[in-house]
């Protein structure tokens, strides 16, 4: 497989799931949030430990990271495409 193809689809798959994430297509930031609750109160079912747990990000904190994941997967992309255009 070519290195610009692997750059491309790398780049493509970190853009567009981040975006999902960022851009909250379908409930995914308030899916992951929703999850991370399930986990606190399954951990503190099997502890027995009911103090109300730290939450260490939101939906909002998903959606921030989510954005930052899809800037960083374009600049592979962008990288796939500059190496298509630039090879002889």
């Amino acid at each position: 497989m070519p290195f610009w193809l692997f750059l491309m689809l790398f780049g493509l798959a970190a853009a567009v799931s981040g975006g999902r994430v960022a851009f909250n297509v379908r409930g995914a930031a308030t899916a992951m949030e929703a999850s991370q609750q399930r986990g606190h109160d399954l951990r503190a079912a099997t502890t027995g430990d009911f103090a109300p747990p730290v939450k260490w990000i939101t939906a909002f904190g998903f959606r921030a990271v989510g954005a930052v994941v899809s800037l960083c997967g374009i600049v592979p992309a962008l990288a796939g495409v500059a190496e298509l255009l630039t090879d002889a």
